[in-house]
């Protein structure tokens, strides 16, 4: 593969793996102190800055976002907000690898809602694909080991994070599709500020320079600025199956992340409940490329 030809998919490469250090920064914030009150409304301001500008600086490429289209995407904020608070609160309970695993389950939410939605019917293949993509929540957990570890507060904020993220994709697919990916952030950062302002309510303390803010900063970073922006320049330069598998590597990079920066354990079952996902993930994108050569 020539250079040229790479640039495209080492974006989303990097945008994937960035993907993989949210739950360990905010792991590291609170450890240092720092309260989720803060640290959320923080990182979405500067988040909405910071996407404010860039949208603005290109002005002139911007395409007609009509005001329906706005307001559904400001509502979106609800579940972008949801989407770092529910992680948040996995995190505590079932540190880093499980909560990826489990906000992981939005690859087959999301396409079921969007069915639903569409009130389309769901290919035997892609059911299959997600009966082994919940198979490897259940493999990460010991149970076919016979070392079953749940934690149903856990369990029941990784889903919700899940949830709330397959909200987003479902959303982002089909609700102004002709407008900048920039001006879509812009406007889905600002509502998930608004929606934490009633959510922390008295208890938000956003100090632009503190401890506080540096790691809101670094979280916003990776968590909404480096995805969005690369997954932005990569994706139209990348083949759609290609793309499908590179995003995948959140999982391993999440894993090895938690383990190199918080000494977190990570035991056999969990390694191969991630396998069995990603390959649940991916192996229908190949099927798919071999039939289409055939």
């Amino acid at each position: 593969m020539k250079i040229s030809g790479a640039v495209g998919p080492l974006s989303i490469f990097t945008g994937a793996v960035s993907y993989g250090m949210p739950g360990v920064i905010l792991s590291l914030a609170t450890e240092s102190g720092s309260k989720i009150e803060s640290l959320i409304p923080t990182q979405l301001l500067f988040s909405f800055v910071l996407f404010f500008v860039f949208s603005e600086l290109k002005r002139n490429k911007a395409g007609v976002f009509h005001s329906r289209d706005k307001l559904l995407v400001l509502a979106t904020g609800i579940p972008v907000l949801s989407i770092t608070y529910c992680f948040y609160n996995a995190v505590n309970y079932v540190g880093v690898p499980t909560s990826t695993l489990l906000i992981m389950q939005s690859a087959w939410m999301a396409p079921v809602m969007n069915a639903l939605i569409k009130k389309k019917s769901l290919t035997r293949s892609e059911m299959t694909s997600f009966i082994f993509i919940m198979a490897g929540v259940v493999t990460s957990t010991g149970v076919f080991s016979g070392a079953i570890k749940i934690n149903l507060q856990g369990l029941f904020w990784g889903l919700a994070a899940a949830i709330s993220y397959s909200l987003v994709i479902v959303s982002s697919s089909n609700i102004a599709n002709g407008v900048r990916v920039i001006d879509k952030a812009k406007i889905l950062t600002f509502g998930a500020f608004i929606a934490s302002l009633f959510l922390f309510n008295k208890n938000i303390d956003i100090a632009p320079i503190s401890e506080n803010s540096l790691w809101s900063v670094v979280n916003a970073i990776f968590s909404s600025i480096l995805p969005v922006l690369l997954y932005g320049f990569g994706m139209p330069k990348t083949n759609t199956s290609l793309a499908g598998m590179l995003v995948t590597t959140e999982l391993p990079a999440a894993f090895l992340f938690s383990y190199a920066l918080l000494s977190e354990s990570i035991t056999p079952d969990q390694i191969v409940g991630c396998v069995v996902i990603i390959m649940a993930i991916v192996m229908p994108m190949i099927i798919s490329k071999i039939r289409n050569r055939a």
